[in-house]
């Protein structure tokens, strides 16, 4: 479609085994990164019907918003080669569906791309000053919007997504594409004006990525909050860091990680685990036996509280598209943090029409709600997610594409949601929750058939590719729960 100007697409957990897009061997069910997965090249030939190269028209730009690698639960490799899959369909030089600039907007679990990236910037930032001036102070955050050519401050230029950009130009064997890094923001406005769209992962619409600061908080009562995306990233990046992005890279503990989330699903194995875990410690705690007897029982408690924490994450709270914890966090940061980045890049929200695009939660859902310091209702749009983290069906969870026109009106393009039959797997438009006039939404209404080739292959592949799922998180439980035993203490 010539008007698209930028299609995003978030959560798509390269190279994690429950990730649709992440190819597994049929027989062993294990990642198989030499071939993309059916419902990758089923998505990719839907794009490519969306996308229709136009003299008149540039290509789009592709708005990747967040968790795309899959740094918590795979290792650098395995990602990596998982995402060199799309790169081979999206960007095929002989038909490519996307421009030659990317956007990349971290989540929680490919954070580390940030941290990796601001570092960088830093590092070149302090090779231009000259050494008798003072040096700025690290900075946490981009710019919400881009100034081409007017890089005069620290920071604002975006900085390059490194891995990804040198995954691209590897696979694509020249530097005719870039990636751009923005963070925890991306903000492009209409070509007259009058509406903006942000882009977000959603981590922070949950208060456990704001750990670090409720500990500050509990620790020193005298001391503020912050109401900047600064505060919050500054006060946090290094506990989303750890746990989110680089914990599960760590050798076999960070396969073993991989496998207590899987165990989340499972209150059997939780109940394995925590026998293991208690049963272990009260064998190697130091002092009189019955003391460490005593901590067995009381090791079990504690994961039993960590699971119970872990099962209340957004994806997993069930019957509804955000919980209430997620929706207070979700207005806290529009009113709060957005809001004043925005007046800070003299974007006033009073006066503008913001659409807000976040994914996160794996629930897509589009809806309207009137935020306090915006003038107008603020239009949210979640893209959802494409991973399985469940046995069984949530109906919740599914998938969209999110595109955006030149003048910044939104349409969310549903790709599927969690059923029961395969039957009941269907792409659709979603309505537009504004309520207004959406001239890209009509242009796609009487453009699509979405009865038809290639979506209804799209649908068929999802839906074989999420009961696959289902059946294979027992199985790797299963197999962990079978791994023989470790041999027995030696005092």
């Amino acid at each position: 479609m010539s008007a698209i100007r930028w299609v995003c697409l978030s959560d798509l957990h390269f190279g994690a085994e429950n990730s649709l897009l992440t190819n597994l061997d049929g027989g062993s069910l294990e990642v198989d990164t030499s071939k993309a997965s059916p419902v990758l090249e089923q998505l990719v030939s839907c794009l490519a019907e969306l996308i229709q190269p136009s003299a008149a028209a540039p290509l789009p730009s592709l708005v990747l918003n967040g968790d795309v690698i899959e740094f918590a639960l795979a290792t650098d490799n395995v990602a990596a080669m998982a995402f060199d899959r799309f790169v081979d369909l999206a960007f095929d030089p002989a038909r490519p569906l996307f421009g030659p600039t990317v956007y990349y907007v971290p989540g929680n679990h490919d954070h580390h791309m940030w941290e990796v990236a601001r570092e960088r910037q830093y590092s070149d930032y302090v090779a231009s000053v000259p050494a008798d001036r003072d040096l700025a102070e690290p900075w946490h955050v981009t710019r919400m919007f881009e100034r081409p050519g007017d890089h005069g401050a620290p920071g604002d230029e975006l900085p390059t997504a490194e891995l990804l950009d040198a995954l691209m130009r590897r696979r694509l064997g020249n530097d005719a594409v870039g990636v751009k890094i923005a963070y925890p923001n991306l903000g492009f406005t209409g070509a007259d004006g009058s509406a903006t769209v942000v882009f977000h992962h959603g981590h922070f619409i949950e208060s456990i990525y704001l750990l670090m600061t409720r500990l500050r908080l509990a620790t020193f009562p005298a001391s503020a909050e912050g109401v900047n995306v600064w505060d919050w990233e500054s006060d946090n990046f290094a506990w989303i860091d750890f746990f989110w992005s680089t914990l599960g890279r760590s050798g076999e503990s960070g396969q073993d990680v991989g496998v207590i989330y899987n165990m989340l699903q499972s209150p059997e194995a939780l109940k394995w685990l925590a026998g293991n875990l208690g049963g272990t410690l009260s064998q190697n705690v130091p002092g009189p036996r019955v003391a460490s007897r005593a901590a067995s029982p009381a090791v079990k408690r504690l994961l039993g509280s960590v699971a119970g924490r872990a099962s209340q994450l957004e994806r997993h709270t069930p019957g509804a598209t955000l919980s209430d914890d997620a929706a207070a966090g979700l207005v806290r940061y529009l009113s709060g943090p957005l809001r004043a980045q925005l007046e800070g890049e003299h974007v006033g929200a009073s006066a503008a029409d913001v659409r807000f695009v976040f994914g996160h939660t794996h629930k897509p859902f589009e809806r309207s709600q009137l935020i306090d310091g915006f003038a107008k209702p603020v239009t949210q749009f979640n893209t959802g997610g494409w991973v399985v983290d469940t046995a069984s069906t949530n109906p919740m969870q599914g998938a969209a594409v999110v595109l955006v026109d030149a003048a910044a009106n939104v349409a969310s393009l549903r790709m599927y949601n969690q059923a029961d039959s395969p039957s009941a797997y269907a792409v659709h438009l979603a309505e537009d929750p504004g309520g207004a006039p959406n001239p890209l939404r009509d242009e796609l209404s009487g453009a699509l058939d979405l009865a038809a080739e290639p979506w209804t292959s799209f649908s068929a592949a999802v839906a074989a590719a999420v009961d696959q799922r289902h059946r294979a998180l027992p199985q790797i439980i299963s197999h962990a729960m079978a791994a023989p035993e470790p041999p027995p203490h030696q005092p």
